[in-house]
């Protein structure tokens, strides 16, 4: 057990990719994402499906030199505005994925696999030069037509949880 300001100290390094929440918006750890922003960390890669507020924020702050989420916004108030400036005046990298995508991403990392097949997204532009997703067949019905979605394994992963143990 540690403090948030030892635990970001010591958890969060400077360059490290971060996924944040990946739940509901009232399991977004806007507590963790403040002290990240009070120590100044920067060129970070953002992840999640669910970024609300936060990356916004972070982003602000000066800390976020890449994002890996479905969308960066507020669902009462839309698009983030200092995500969006950051995009189109400081170019900072953005890979656009689904919320489900996010999800395929981060388990197939937790199992140690390549990537996870989908039919998500197809017929949408959000695979359009994107590295997350590469065009299969499926080896049982070859004529169908699947996304891999490439493992997404993060430098650490901040959640909230109800309970936990040592495992």
């Amino acid at each position: 057990l540690r403090s948030m300001r030892e635990a970001i100290a010591e958890l969060v390094p400077d360059g490290s990719s971060v996924a944040l929440g990946l739940q509901l918006e009232q399991m977004i750890p806007f507590a963790a994402g403040q002290e990240i922003i009070r120590q100044k960390k920067r060129n970070l890669t953002l992840i999640g499906p669910i970024s609300d507020i936060l990356f916004d924020q972070m982003i602000a702050g000066g800390c976020v030199e890449k994002v890996i989420a479905a969308w960066v916004g507020n669902v009462m108030m839309g698009s983030a505005y200092n995500f969006r400036r950051a995009v189109e005046q400081n170019g900072m990298k953005v890979f656009n994925m689904t919320n489900f995508t996010v999800a395929l991403a981060l388990q197939a990392g937790a199992m140690g696999v390549p990537f996870l097949p989908t039919r998500s997204a197809l017929g949408s532009d959000v695979p359009k030069g994107n590295h997350f997703f590469y065009q299969i067949f499926s080896p049982f019905e070859p004529k169908e037509t699947l996304w891999a979605v490439r493992a997404l394994t993060p430098d650490v992963a901040i959640v909230h949880v109800q309970r936990a143990d040592r495992e």
